[in-house]
C-alpha cells in the first residue's frame, strides 16, 4: 500500500464498519424501551441479554484474535460482516410466535420465547462483531506510524459514534411515517452487507501482507518483562473503559426515558448530543498527540497526558446523580462521552506498541478480559436498577473508572526507551 492517500482511504473505510458495528449493536437499546412494553423486556432480563451480548463478544475476542494473526484481516473481515449482518436481521423475528414458540413452555412467564430468542442473536452479534477490533487494529498498525496511530484510530473509533447517531436519527424518521421497529434491525444488517465489497475492491490481495510502516527511531525487541508490564496496565486500561462505555451506551436511552422522564423525541435528541460530543472528544484525542509530539514531547508521554485529559472529562458521569436538572444532567453526560469515547484511541496505540507479530491476539485477549468485565457489570446493574429504579450506581462507576487505568499507565508502563513504539 504505497501511496500515503490510500491509506487513509483505508481509515475511512475502517470507520464505516466501525459505524455498521454500532448500528447493529445499538439498535436494540434504542427500541429496549417498547419491546420492554410489548414483549416484557424488564430491566433484569435486558442486563442479562447485554450481560449475554458480552460474554459471547469475549469470547470472539479471543477467537478471532487467534485467527486475524493467522489468516489477516483481508479475508476475515467479510466473515465477521456477514455474520454480524445476519444476527441484526434475525432479531425482529423475536415477534414470529411461531419461532419464539419453540423456545418457551406452558408454565414459562409472559415473554419468555422473545427474550430467549433475543438472548441467541444478541450473543451472535457479540461474537462477530468482536472479530472487528481485531482486524482494525492490526489493519492500522500495518498501514500508520506511532505517530499517526491516534489519529488513524481516532477516525477508526468515531464510526462509533456516527453509527449511535444515525440510529436515533433514523428512528424519529421511522416513527413520522408510521415505520416500526423491526425496521431498524433489517435495514442496519440488509446495508452491513454491502460493506464486504467495498473492503475487498480498496484492500488488494497482499496490501496487509507486508511489514508495518516504519516508525523514525524504532527500537530493539520489546523484553518479555516490559511486555508483562505493558499488557498489565493495559488490562486495567481496558476495563476501566469498557465498563464505562458500555453502561452508557446501553442504558442511556433507557434511563433518559424511564427515570429523567425524556419524551422519546428529547430522548433521541439528547442521545444525539452525547454521541456527537464523543466523535468530536475521539478526533481530538488523536490530534492532541499530534500536537504535543509536534511541540517536543515524546509519543508516550503525550499519550499519557491526553489520558489524564480526557479521564477527567469523562468523571462528569460521576457527577450527574447530583445535578438537580435534568438537562445539567445531560450536559454532564455529553462532557461524559467526550472523554470515554477520547480515551480509547490511546488504548489503541498502546495495543499497537506490543509485539507486532501478535497484535491479534493481545487485542483478543485484552478485549476478552473487557468484555467478561463488562458482562458482570451489566448483569449486576440490570439486577440493582431493576430493583431500586436507580441508575446512580452505574453513573459513578462510569465515570470514575477510566482513572484507574490512568493510574496503572503511570505505575506499570515501562519506560520509553524499553519498548518499540
Amino acid at each position: 500500500m504505497e501511496a500515503p492517500s490510500r491509506r487513509w482511504w483505508v481509515c475511512g473505510v475502517l470507520l464505516l464498519a466501525t459505524l455498521l458495528n454500532y448500528m447493529d449493536r445499538q439498535a436494540l437499546p434504542q427500541t429496549a424501551t417498547e419491546l420492554k412494553e410489548r414483549y416484557a423486556l424488564d430491566d433484569a432480563r435486558y442486563g442479562w441479554v447485554e450481560a449475554v451480548f458480552s460474554w459471547a463478544f469475549a469470547a470472539g475476542s479471543v477467537l478471532f484474535g487467534l485467527v486475524a494473526d493467522r489468516v489477516g484481516p483481508r479475508r476475515l473481515y467479510p466473515v465477521v460482516l456477514v455474520g454480524w449482518s445476519a444476527a441484526g436481521l434475525a432479531t425482529p423475528l423475536l415477534a414470529d410466535p411461531g419461532v419464539t414458540g419453540w423456545l418457551e413452555g406452558p408454565d414459562d412467564d409472559p415473554g419468555v420465547g422473545p427474550f430467549r430468542w433475543l438472548l441467541v442473536c444478541r450473543g451472535v452479534l457479540g461474537l462477530f462483531e468482536a472479530g472487528h477490533w481485531p482486524c482494525a487494529l492490526i489493519t492500522v498498525r500495518l498501514i500508520l506510524t506511532a505517530k499517526d496511530r491516534p489519529l488513524g484510530n481516532g477516525l477508526l473509533q468515531s464510526g462509533a459514534t456516527a453509527g449511535a447517531v444515525l440510529v436515533p436519527v433514523y428512528m424519529f424518521v421511522l416513527r413520522q411515517v408510521g415505520g416500526g421497529w423491526e425496521l431498524v434491525f433489517w435495514t442496519v444488517g440488509a446495508v452491513g452487507l454491502l460493506w464486504v465489497p467495498l473492503w475487498l475492491t480498496l484492500v488488494r490481495p497482499g496490501d496487509l501482507t507486508a511489514r508495518p510502516v516504519a516508525d523514525a527511531g524504532a527500537g530493539p525487541a520489546i523484553p518479555a518483562g516490559a511486555v508483562v508490564r505493558m499488557v498489565a496496565a493495559l488490562v486495567v486500561v481496558v476495563v476501566g473503559l469498557n465498563v464505562s462505555w458500555q453502561f452508557l451506551r446501553a442504558w442511556l436511552p433507557k434511563y433518559l426515558k424511564e427515570s429523567r422522564g425524556f419524551a422519546p423525541d428529547e430522548a433521541d435528541g439528547a442521545v444525539i448530543a452525547y454521541y456527537l460530543a464523543a466523535d468530536i472528544g475521539c478526533l481530538l484525542s488523536g490530534l492532541l498527540v499530534r500536537r504535543l509530539v509536534g511541540r517536543g514531547f515524546g509519543v508516550h508521554p503525550a499519550r499519557v497526558v491526553g489520558y489524564a485529559a480526557f479521564a477527567a472529562v469523562a468523571a462528569a458521569a460521576a457527577l450527574v446523580p447530583v445535578a438537580g436538572d435534568r438537562w445539567a444532567g445531560v450536559g454532564l453526560l455529553v462532557l461524559a462521552g467526550a472523554g470515554v469515547l477520547g480515551l480509547h484511541p490511546y488504548y489503541y496505540a498502546l495495543v499497537q506498541d506490543l509485539p507486532a507479530r501478535h497484535t491479534g491476539v493481545f487485542a483478543g485477549g485484552l478485549a476478552a478480559a473487557a468484555w467478561f468485565a463488562a458482562g458482570a457489570v451489566q448483569k449486576e446493574l440490570g439486577r440493582h436498577i431493576g430493583a431500586t429504579g436507580s441508575y446512580d450506581a452505574g453513573l459513578v462507576i462510569a465515570g470514575l473508572a477510566p482513572l484507574a487505568g490512568l493510574v496503572a499507565l503511570v505505575i506499570l508502563w515501562p519506560r520509553p526507551s524499553a519498548t518499540t513504539g
